[in-house]
């Protein structure tokens, strides 16, 4: 597919594209509105190069962002502390607007209602969002840092995987005094989590799925 410029770009968007990017958004990803188009933007750290080059890799082959291959840039923080990450942007289309409306009110970032999250994240999603904000707690199970979501929104999420994926999850408290809230998945719900996505995984991703 060749790129083509956001007003020749109306959809539909493959299905592998939209659920890449929802579970993205639900994550570390985030639209950014430009004049009256939008696109997204994906960064990762650098231990996460290979993740971040396996989306580039489907954005790009669908015609959807830059056939450069991202590299990695340094930062150095107010702390004189080098901090490497890499990143890269789809193009902008004003077929993602739609986006920007359903996950942000006044530029911050928030869940959509609950009936069309349950349609929008299947099991691409899910993947792609533990990818970015899973993590294993060794012996235990697999957290998703949702700290930048409420708890009701926490809430939320933990409804749509126990009703939409059947697995068992719950609120975890990180920081009281922030009111900042994460997903805990126990260790006894994760081979049935890796057969529901461990097909959609970056090979460098799978040790998030490991149960032990």
């Amino acid at each position: 597919m060749l790129n083509l410029q956001s007003s020749h770009r109306i959809g539909p968007h493959p299905k592998q594209i939209l659920s890449t990017i929802y579970g993205s958004i639900l994550g570390d990803a985030h639209v950014e509105k430009r004049s009256h188009n939008c696109r997204i933007v994906f960064k990762q750290g650098s231990p996460n190069v290979q993740y971040l080059l396996h989306n580039w890799k489907i954005f790009s082959s669908f015609g959807y962002c830059s056939l450069k291959k991202p590299s990695l840039k340094k930062v150095i923080s107010k702390n004189n502390i080098v901090y490497f990450y890499i990143r890269f942007n789809t193009w902008t289309y004003s077929s993602f607007n739609y986006m920007h409306d359903l996950f942000y009110i006044n530029n911050k970032k928030r869940l959509p209602n609950y009936d069309i999250l349950y349609d929008i994240i299947d099991e691409l999603a899910l993947a792609t969002w533990i990818m970015d904000d899973g993590s294993k707690v060794k012996n235990s199970g697999l957290l998703i840092h949702t700290e930048s979501f409420t708890l009701n929104e926490v809430n939320t999420l933990c409804l749509l995987l126990v009703e939409k994926f059947k697995l068992t999850a719950y609120p975890r408290i990180k920081n009281k005094e922030k009111s900042q809230w994460m997903i805990f998945i126990p260790k006894s719900e994760l081979v049935k989590l890796k057969v529901l996505i461990s097909p959609h995984f970056s090979p460098d991703m799978l040790r998030k799925l490991k149960d032990s």
